[in-house]
């Protein structure tokens, strides 16, 4: 646990929030919610914005109060190290907690937070979208490109390519099918991220900021100069 005095004095940052003792559970699984999706810290239960003392009730909140609120008001459920330190006289609630290990994290309703600076507010599109391919549960270069169709895909290159494992796909009745199934086109028929870099037959035209980028260096070891 890191020192109270230690947390006091840094203040309010992305690592840590105070909370007074007249917050509620929904407030407390935001803050959960944002540390969680992010890279993890502190709710010290007890302590005004300012950093005043006020203190907590601990027949009301205490280490059985957070483990519930992680419990069932965070989806999926997280585990939390939470104790009642004894500061000035006053009872705090200390709640550690852990960068998440099953990204992305979201309130009974629904709505996602993640921590920016000593404040949670929701993710944007993109920013959810990473919190999901870091869970694994979401891959982009499965994401359909809107617009596109098979008509976007060098059927040759694709020939050519399934010809390596003995497969004629020129040959195939049901072409999208089979390109549904290496995941080149999505359900709805567009072509996918990975099928529009390797053999669409115009990529630019639709992903405008992809790019490949080289060092040549003079020599064949790293050091050598660039």
């Amino acid at each position: 646990m890191i020192p109270i005095t230690d947390i006091l004095s840094q203040g309010e940052n992305s690592a840590v929030e105070f909370k007074s003792a007249g917050t509620n559970a929904e407030m407390i699984a935001r803050e959960m919610i944002s540390f969680a999706n992010t890279n993890g810290g502190v709710i010290l239960v007890g302590v005004e914005d300012d950093g005043t003392i006020s203190g907590v009730d601990t027949d009301k909140q205490n280490e059985t109060w957070a483990s519930n609120i992680a419990r069932d008001a965070v989806v999926p459920p997280l585990n939390v190290h939470s104790q009642i330190v004894d500061f000035q006289g006053k009872h705090l609630l200390y709640i550690d907690v852990p960068k998440g290990k099953h990204k992305p994290y979201h309130s009974n309703s629904g709505k996602f937070y993640i921590r920016i600076g000593s404040t949670n507010r929701a993710p944007s599109q993109v920013e959810l979208m990473r919190l999901f391919q870091q869970s694994g549960s979401f891959h982009y270069d499965q994401v359909g490109i809107e617009k596109t169709t098979v008509n976007d895909l060098n059927l040759y290159k694709i020939d050519s390519y399934f010809e390596q494992y003995g497969l004629k796909f020129n040959e195939e009745e049901d072409k999208e099918r089979l390109l549904r199934n290496v995941d080149l086109l999505t359900e709805e028929g567009n072509v996918t991220v990975a099928g529009l870099l390797v053999f669409g037959i115009n990529p630019q035209r639709y992903l405008l900021n992809a790019s490949i980028s080289f060092a040549h260096y003079k020599g064949n070891d790293i050091s050598d100069h660039l």
